[in-house]
């Protein structure tokens, strides 16, 4: 890692040292310099108080040993200045040779405040220099004295004071940067630290440990940033627990549920959705038009945004199957104080199997109030011709009463019929299995009902293997079920046969059906009672076994049939367990096939 914030530091620490340096350095020179110059004008005063005192008022003569005899006391030049600014007497140059001094800053200022001072470059000597001037005797007019000394000591004493001030700097700089440099290691390791850790929660690694020592507020900020980052875990997972169960529960209802927004983009589409259209791509994030293409569902979801509020309606598909569904379409707004409408949540419920239902319903109703009304109608009939007087008609009224007692029983045979099936249904029926012997029971069956097929020609045929001897059914039931099956048969076959056959198989297709030498769990017989009547059209297959559904109903109320008894057929073989199936042709027969999973009993 880069580490960027140390050399930061670093370099802002460096540039601020220097800085401040450079100024601590020109602040102590110039209070250094302004300093000694101060001791020096006053020590001038006080020396150009006591040589004023003793220079003649006469300044016309040549005091160049004067001055020169108080250069040797003070150490400073020494000149004496008569009032038109001529050199009257000086300590280092001959004052005959020196020029006019009136122009001089110190003298100017000196004949005006009575003491002046400069500092600049001699014109004699040519070095820098404080001049110091007083006038003499109190008065400008009389002359002026002046002293001046050279820099040079100034500017060497300066020097050395730099110098000094350089060499402490630096050492102070150097000790600065070391503890500077310590510190900032120190805080770069611990945001170091903190930054690792910061990207490694950023991935989603949570099994990461912050440890830093750093104390203050790095230590505090860490273990915030520590604390945070466990909520943050424990948050995380919890909302990701609570994303999955609602992933499980839209994956799992058997509902479809979409979210789409108002121009009916899809954002959200569950599988159930996908199943009832017959959809295997991915729809999420195209439109319902483009999808589904059901114009009673846009229809729905544009009566819910204009009403604004929930609307229901019933739609009908075609594809992969006619399938009836109430859709539900639930406008919604995000945020929810915006007020605006942001979407649509359909949901929609499968009712075919409720329509379904309704139409079992009605036609159950309709056909119990016709297979009533019929006898009850013929009965009320006859009855009130023999109260008319047929009653002494003895040859009429026998037929009557005949006639009567037919349908009174045909009405017993409906009563008996609802009852049995009701019974089934509430499961008052409990179903006894026991071995029974199945070529007896097909006997037994054969004996009941052959005058009936000899009185149409037929023949009645089994086909039993003598691998099966037993099986496990409810004796009672069993016969009841073969009867129907068989009476039906008969009543719908012209000429020809209707045949018992019974079959082995087994689930593994390669030992092929009829093959019974091993007794597995998952062995199963197959019952086929099968003739050469009429057959069944196809379209009627999938409704047979539903109450008083009849193919042709003239028919089969003229063969005497109640209407019920495959509907009793197909509850008591759900009684026991097993499967039916049934497959016609028309003109030349049908098969019902009752699967019965067992374990096999053979000799």
């Amino acid at each position: 890692m880069k580490r960027v914030l140390f050399r930061k530091v670093l370099f802002s620490s460096l540039t601020i040292a220097c800085i401040l340096l450079i100024a601590l350095e020109l602040y102590l020179s110039r209070v250094v310099r302004n300093n000694y110059i101060s001791q020096i004008e006053e020590s001038l005063l006080i020396q150009s108080r006591l040589i004023k005192e003793h220079i003649p008022s006469d300044l016309t003569s040549n005091l160049d040993a004067l001055c020169r005899q108080y250069k040797e006391k003070t150490g400073a030049r020494v000149t004496v200045i008569d009032g038109s600014g001529r050199v009257a007497g000086d300590s280092d140059e001959s004052s005959e040779k020196m020029e006019n001094h009136s122009d001089r800053p110190e003298i100017k200022e000196a004949s005006v405040t009575d003491t002046g001072r400069s500092i600049r470059l001699s014109n004699t000597v040519h070095k820098e220099f404080f001049y110091f001037a007083v006038a003499l005797g109190g008065s400008p007019d009389r002359g002026f004295l002046r002293l001046s000394v050279p820099l040079h000591d100034l500017e060497t004493a300066i020097s050395n004071i730099r110098i000094r001030i350089a060499v402490s700097s630096f050492i102070a700089l150097l000790a600065a940067i070391i503890l500077g440099l310590f510190h900032a290691g120190k805080i770069t390791r611990a945001i170091e630290e903190i930054t690792r850790f910061s990207t490694a929660i950023k991935s989603g690694n949570f099994k990461t440990r912050l440890f830093v020592k750093e104390k203050g507020e790095i230590g505090e900020l860490a273990k915030n940033i520590s604390a945070m980052a466990q909520e943050l875990k424990v948050r995380l997972e919890h909302s990701q627990k609570e994303q999955h169960k609602m992933e499980e529960i839209l994956k799992n209802m058997s509902d479809g549920l979409m979210l789409t927004d108002i121009e009916g983009r899809i954002f959200l589409c569950n599988p159930a959705v996908k199943k009832l259209f017959g959809i295997e791509s991915d729809i999420e994030g195209r439109t319902l038009m483009e999808t589904l293409r059901n114009a009673e569902l846009m229809d729905v979801i544009t009566e819910a945004l204009g009403k604004r509020e929930t609307v229901a309606g019933e739609i009908t598909i075609t594809y992969p199957k006619e399938t009836y569904l109430l859709v539900t379409a639930v406008p919604f707004s995000y945020p929810p104080e915006s007020g605006n409408i942001s979407g649509i949540v359909l949901s929609l419920h499968n009712v075919t199997r409720l329509r379904k239902l309704e139409d079992v319903r009605k036609d159950f109703v309709a056909n119990v109030s016709h297979e009533v009304k019929t006898p009850i109608t013929a009965i009320k009939g006859f009855a009130e011709t023999l109260l008319d007087g047929a009653i002494d008609d003895r040859e009429n009224a026998f037929k009557f009463l005949q006639t009567i007692k037919s349908h009174s029983e045909r009405l017993n045979f409906l009563v008996d019929d609802l009852l049995m099936l009701s019974r089934i249904e509430l499961g008052d029926i409990r179903i006894k299995k026991v071995n029974v012997d199945l070529n007896e029971i097909i006997d037994a069956i054969f004996t009941t009902l052959k005058d009936k097929a000899a009185a149409k020609g037929l023949q009645l045929r089994k086909d039993i293997p003598s691998g099966i001897r037993e099986i496990k059914a409810d004796r009672n039931r069993l016969i009841q079920i073969l009867l129907n099956l068989v009476d039906n048969g008969i009543k719908f076959t012209e000429k020809g046969e209707v045949e018992i056959v019974a079959r082995c198989k087994m689930q593994d297709t390669k030992k092929g059906p009829g093959n019974c030498n091993l007794p597995l769990a998952t062995d199963f017989i197959v019952i086929t009672v099968a003739d050469t009547g009429t057959g069944i059209p196809h379209h009627h297959i999938p409704r047979l076994g539903e109450r008083f559904y009849r193919v042709d109903r003239s028919r089969s109320r003229d063969l005497g049939g109640t209407g019920l008894g495959l509907a009793i057929v197909k509850h008591l073989v759900k009684a026991h367990g097993w499967g039916m199936q049934i497959e016609s042709t028309p003109g030349k027969g049908t098969a019902v096939m009752i699967v019965i999973p067992q374990n096999l009993t053979f000799p």
